[in-house]
């Protein structure tokens, strides 16, 4: 029997016409691609609440999360998960990531970066969304 995926949430955070990218570290599970930022989301926690708590703790960041965009299932060798994204806003675009490099980009040059398969994925399902190509 199939293990439920893994609830796991996104960010699409922008400060002003930029949004943020996040490059996963060397030694990780896919390392070396990009990804919109975010985490698990633990139990009692909800999706809003982990995404402020990985943000806050992984960049230094507080966000304002705003609406849901979208989701994908993905099952990757290692692990099996249910990936949501949601829109967030900040004001400050210094970033003191913990969990490696970060990039400010404008949403037309999200395709020019190499992001993992599930994000790719939710890229393309959230990007009408956003109302950008």
């Amino acid at each position: 029997m199939e293990k439920e995926p893994i609830d796991v949430v996104a960010g699409v955070i922008f400060s002003g016409d930029r949004l943020l990218l996040h490059r996963r570290k060397k030694g990780d599970a896919l390392e070396g691609t990009w990804e919109f930022p975010g985490g698990k989301v633990e139990e009692g926690e909800t999706q809003e609440e982990a995404l402020r708590r990985e943000i806050l703790e992984e960049m230094g960041l507080e966000i304002e999360v705003e609406e849901k965009l979208g989701e994908v299932v993905h099952e990757y060798p290692h692990i099996h998960i249910r990936l949501i994204a949601y829109k967030a806003q900040t004001e400050n675009r210094k970033v003191e990531s913990r969990e490696g490099a970060c990039r400010w980009v404008h949403p037309q040059e999200v395709e020019h970066y190499p992001l993992s398969p599930a994000d790719s994925r939710l890229w393309q399902k959230i990007k009408d969304a956003l109302g950008r190509e």
